[in-house]
């Protein structure tokens, strides 16, 4: 999916920062407790901000039974516990190494490092939730790393761009370029630059203005998708996207333009 070694130049710092708040949710602001232990013996049990901690445990014999009962004893100050077995880490570490291929794409690797983290049972574990799906930087995206990967290959023509845009009060919230290779690999990141946008208007003129700056600058855009920042946060929180994404799109919320010709027929 990710090309080897993808441009990423004239990124607006505002449009990236609002894009990552909205679709990455990172372990690091999370409050979490976490319980090393050695052959059942803890060696650190802290917390992530330093709070107080209700303790009923001294020994971790059954993994996922402590990592319950520590967030029970917790839950009004901890999002997840996490227990790992030091030699645990040290063998998930050396497999995800050995594991490496130079010829692969980087996300690939990526992908399988956070992959692996739930090959680890009785070492590795998180609760609530698994440890692949806790751990690292999740994307609220609703969808698995493989079925992105296909609609793309999909559903995406080679040499083209992919264009998102948010708007606010009829103002550019965030926005991504995303340019493929003839391998449909991702070879170009970027966003708009509101300085060269036309921004009055409504959102969905301003949509159709940075599809034609898109063409200007980068190959052909096959797909846009415009909404509100009302409704992208309404369709990421869905249990049911599709549906949403359908009803937005005949409420005049979600704004496709282009279409590529294999996808016209779900809309």
């Amino acid at each position: 999916m990710l090309h080897e070694n993808p441009l990423m130049t004239n990124i607006d710092v505002d449009n990236w920062r609002n894009l990552q708040l909205l679709v990455l949710e990172s372990s690091r602001e999370k409050r979490r407790i976490i319980v090393i232990h050695e052959k059942g013996e803890i060696m650190k049990f802290v917390h992530s901000q330093k709070l107080e901690i209700t303790r009923s445990v001294d020994r971790v014999d059954d993994v996922a039974k402590v990592a319950k009962q520590v967030y029970s004893d917790n839950v009004a100050n901890t999002d997840f516990v996490l227990v790992i077995d030091r030699k645990s880490v040290e063998d998930f570490f050396a497999k995800l190494q050995d594991s490496w291929k130079a010829e692969e794409d980087l996300d690939v690797y990526v992908h399988r490092m956070f992959a692996s983290l739930d090959d680890y049972p009785e070492g590795i574990v998180t609760f609530p939730g698994s440890a692949r799906n806790n751990l690292g930087l999740q994307w609220r995206l609703g969808a698995k790393y493989e079925d992105i990967d296909e609609a793309i290959k999909r559903f995406i023509p080679a040499e083209s761009s992919l264009v998102f845009g948010i708007f606010e009060d009829n103002v550019l919230w965030t926005s991504l370029v995303l340019g493929f290779d003839v391998d449909k690999k991702i070879n170009n990141i970027t966003t708009a630059d509101p300085s060269e946008l036309d921004q009055s208007g409504d959102w969905q003129v301003q949509s159709k203005r940075m599809i034609d700056w898109v063409n200007k600058k980068y190959p052909k855009c096959s797909l846009g998708i415009f909404t509100t920042l009302q409704e992208a946060k309404q369709i990421l929180k869905s249990d049911d996207k599709l549906e949403l994404i359908l009803q937005f799109r005949k409420e005049g919320k979600l704004f496709f333009e282009p279409v590529p010709e294999v996808l016209k027929s779900f809309f």
